[in-house]
């Protein structure tokens, strides 16, 4: 009826992009008004078959860091994680990718060198200032398929796809109250907070919910001591205000702290991280960021097969749940198995 291959009517349906918009609009006309409807199984069926040989190279992607420090992406594990999860990703689905920084680079020559290797799908990495990406940015999203990682941009309201830092902080306070603390305390940088549209303190403050009133403590606002001199007397005041039996932070900075206190970890105060990477040793919370590189990536390349670029009409949100991983700066969970041997009275 369509008057082409087999090949290209499965491509068609797919909404694949090496097929041309009008064939691809006017075979599924076709098969509309003939009543065509996909069976679920056989499609389910057709991609196991798909994905157990070896992709063939479909084309490549951009990752583009926007950053003003560059450093990060080698530097940052974080960051590392996100680079790791694109390319793994990236390949298994047969697509090359390609970095790129601003440093040194203006947008216009950035668009240039997109068309030229006919990049249309790009990862986009921050962070940005006060979560908005320059306009001068705008003409490239116009001809792009675009997700950005790690945090939600407020301009233009472009895909984007991060941990849930939200149930990443509550999770973490789940875990130490099973462990037996009390008094679970945060601290946290306002512009880490900030960046990530005050999802650490917003969890924090709704699991603090689930415990007696008189065990929750305010939230330590962070600085470094470049930033503030008295930053630690600024620390050392809170805890020995408010007594926290466990910290949660993504600032290391806080167990040295804790150290020149002679506070002992995790006999007098457990410490938690929240963004817990291979080099952290204190217990925490993984926030699985090579899933969030792979999901930005599947984002993109979702876009790339329905032809959705530019800015969408509605901003698309994928959070990541984050993972307990126990250790050495938390108490071990008590053996419930043996008997509670009562202390003597004195």
């Amino acid at each position: 009826m369509a008057g082409v291959s087999n090949g290209t009517i499965s491509l068609a349906l797919r909404n694949h992009p090496r097929i041309r918009p009008e064939v691809r609009e006017r075979i599924q006309r076709i098969a509309a008004e003939a009543g065509y409807k996909a069976n679920p199984l056989v499609a389910n069926l057709l991609a196991q078959l798909r994905a157990s040989k070896t992709t063939a190279f479909q084309s490549t992607l951009g990752l583009l860091y926007l950053g003003s420090e560059p450093g990060l992406l080698s530097e940052v594990p974080t960051f590392q994680s996100w680079v790791k999860g694109c390319r793994d990703r990236a390949s298994a689905l047969g697509h090359a990718l390609d970095e790129f920084s601003l440093t040194g680079l203006s947008p216009e020559r950035l668009a240039r060198i997109l068309y030229a290797r006919n990049i249309q799908g790009v990862v986009v990495i921050g962070p940005f200032e006060k979560n908005v990406i320059p306009r001068e940015m705008d003409p490239l999203w116009e001809k792009t398929a675009a997700v950005v990682i790690g945090v939600r941009p407020a301009r233009p309201a472009l895909t984007f796809v991060s941990n849930d830092q939200f149930s990443t902080v509550a999770l973490a306070v789940e875990e130490v109250v099973r462990l037996g603390y009390q008094r679970p305390g945060l601290c946290i940088h306002p512009d880490v907070d900030d960046w990530v549209e005050d999802r650490f303190t917003g969890g924090f403050k709704a699991a603090q919910g689930k415990i007696p009133a008189k065990s929750r403590l305010p939230v330590f606002g962070y600085r470094s001591p470049a930033e503030d001199p008295k930053a630690e007397a600024r620390f050392r005041a809170w805890v020995n205000r408010h007594r926290p039996d466990v910290i949660l932070s993504v600032h290391r900075e806080i167990g040295l702290w804790l150290r020149s206190m002679r506070v002992r970890v995790p006999g007098d105060i457990g410490l938690v991280h929240l963004d817990k990477t291979d080099d952290v040793a204190w217990a925490g919370i993984r926030q699985n960021s090579e899933l969030v590189g792979r999901a930005a990536v599947d984002m993109v390349i979702g876009q790339l097969h329905r032809n959705e670029f530019g800015v969408p009409p509605f901003q698309k949100c994928l959070f990541i749940s984050g993972s307990w991983v126990p250790g050495p700066t938390v108490r071990p969970m008590p053996d419930r198995s043996r008997p509670v041997r009562q202390r003597a009275r004195l």
